[in-house]
């Protein structure tokens, strides 16, 4: 990201790594004149600027050596230290980003694999000027080429919080922690992402509501899409833009207490007003030239309250570079957002017929992409519940089994009942026929009517356990049935699209 400074004089500090890794910068004192290019180190990485109201620059960077360093400006001179020494066989650190709070430096970078894998850890450093403390954070799944795999924001309680993204193979996760009472939350998984050329930004509006601003390719197709997660962790999502035109560097502010976006496509820049329903026509801002435009990571003095912002902007390489600032090209009266409407339906109707052509093209290209995957869920979901069905099949034919058992027992402990009270019959008559012999078969009696409880308590358990084998048989055979109907309507349901 190109970082740039303007200060209270309007002189522009551009930040850069040049083609030689040299940490450089330079400072256009009148329009399309510049110093000369100014060393601050060399063999660098990664860096980040940081400008505080007082107009302190911070830098942080990182070099071949495993080292990451700090350097300030004191009497036009560039002072610093070294805050971490790794082991640079197995790492590197690139992707470095700055936030202060209060008196305290918030470092965060990524220690990138060197072994060629697509390994990363995500890791922060806190430094209060004299004592650091690292944390690591996260490790990701890296995807090539990306700008951007995470980004900072600072709530009103001056707590951080980290968005990242990382490749989880059929689609790339956005995920979210935040930094509260020294300690990192777990990481929590917001939502999935498709496509390619994925890139997004982040803004908490004053109800504590996340704006999230994605931008993805598939196909031929750009997207640019607003997610909404309310602080209950409800996500709705809304369409931004579509295009079969490339699309660039999207920016989510608030202007005029609107949520706004706006992005570069073909060279321009357009933006796009949120009514809390949809988000309205694209807008083109007219810039006047055709001079190249990217973003900017811009800190800017404001002469009014004596204090430097943060913000992200739009603007033109060297010579002369002119910075397009979104919230004022925005904040427009309502006959210019008129004009600018017509203006823009104009450009955009310009080969309207061939586009639209190539904008179904690659919607069908869209769906049938989506259809096949649709068809690979569904198979996966199909052979599950063939798995589901041959264990409960196998499980009903292990339990009628067992059943078959239990009958046989049971008919046999009929006749063995049966035995016994016939052989009870025989006792009673024989002690009723010599009841003068009652005292001396005392003894034996107990002992009988003891058996035959025992028995009668035995006949309850085994009747018990067939009624439960019973109630289990026709569940299962309940459950089978169930799983058989399913699998037949899955089954419709999956040939259905072939027949239309």
């Amino acid at each position: 990201m190109n970082s740039i400074y303007v200060d209270y004089t309007d002189n522009i500090w551009k930040f850069f790594r040049n083609d030689n890794r040299e940490l450089c910068y330079k400072i256009m004192y009148e329009e399309g004149k510049w110093t000369k290019e100014n060393l601050i180190n060399n063999e660098v990485l990664g860096f980040a600027v940081y400008v505080e109201g007082d107009e302190r620059i911070h830098i942080v960077y990182s070099n071949i050596k495993g080292e990451l360093k700090y350097c300030t400006m004191k009497d036009k001179h560039w002072v610093g230290k070294t805050l971490y020494q790794m082991d640079f066989d197995e790492f590197q650190i690139e992707h470095l980003k700055i936030e202060i709070i209060g008196e305290e430096m918030h470092i965060f970078f990524l220690l990138i694999s060197n072994d060629g894998s697509d390994h990363g850890v995500l890791m922060h450093c806190a430094w209060n000027g004299k004592e650091t403390k690292f944390f690591s954070l996260q490790d990701i799944i890296l995807l090539p080429n990306l700008k951007e795999y995470y980004l900072v924001n600072t709530n009103e309680q001056s707590g951080l919080e980290v968005f990242f993204i990382t490749d989880e193979g059929d689609e790339v996760s956005l995920n979210y922690c935040n930094f509260e009472n020294r300690k990192w939350s777990s990481a929590k998984r917001l939502y999935g992402i498709q496509g390619e050329d994925i890139s997004f930004e982040v803004l908490r509006d004053q109800q504590q509501d996340v704006h999230i601003l994605n931008k993805s390719r598939e196909d031929l197709l750009y997207f640019i899409d607003h997610v909404c997660i309310d602080i209950s962790g409800n996500i709705q999502v809304y369409r931004v833009r579509e295009s079969n035109m490339k699309l660039i560097d999207p920016i989510l502010f608030i202007g005029n207490n609107k949520l706004c976006a706006c992005w570069i496509e073909e060279n321009k820049i357009f933006y796009s007003f949120f009514n809390n329903e949809q988000w309205e026509n694209p807008i083109y801002f007219d810039k006047s030239n055709e001079f190249k435009v990217m973003r900017y990571h811009c800190f800017m003095y404001y002469n009014r309250d004596n204090s430097v912002k943060l913000l992200e902007a739009y603007g033109t390489d060297e010579p002369d570079l002119n910075l397009y600032i979104p919230n004022r090209f925005t904040m427009n009266n309502s006959l210019k957002h008129e004009t600018n409407q017509i203006n823009n339906e104009i450009s955009f109707n310009e080969n309207q017929e061939i586009q639209n052509l190539k904008l179904e093209l690659s919607k069908v290209k869209l769906e049938k992409k989506n259809l096949d995957r649709k068809i690979d869920s569904l198979n996966m979901q199909l052979q599950k519940k063939q798995r589901f069905m041959d264990d409960y099949e196998e499980r009903i034919a292990i339990i009628l089994e067992q059943k078959r058992k239990t009958d046989e027992n049971y008919n046999v402990f009929i006749e063995l009942q049966q035995n016994l009270q016939k052989e009870f019959d025989d006792t009673k008559k024989q002690l009723d026929d010599a009841k003068d012999q009652l005292l001396k078969e005392k003894d034996i009696r107990i002992s009988i009517e003891k058996k035959l409880l025992e028995l009668e308590n035995e006949n309850l358990i085994i009747r018990q356990k067939v009624m439960t084998i019973n109630e289990e048989k026709n569940k299962l055979y309940e459950d089978l049935e169930f799983e058989r109907n399913q699998s037949i309507m899955e089954r419709l349901l999956r040939k259905k699209p072939s027949g239309i």
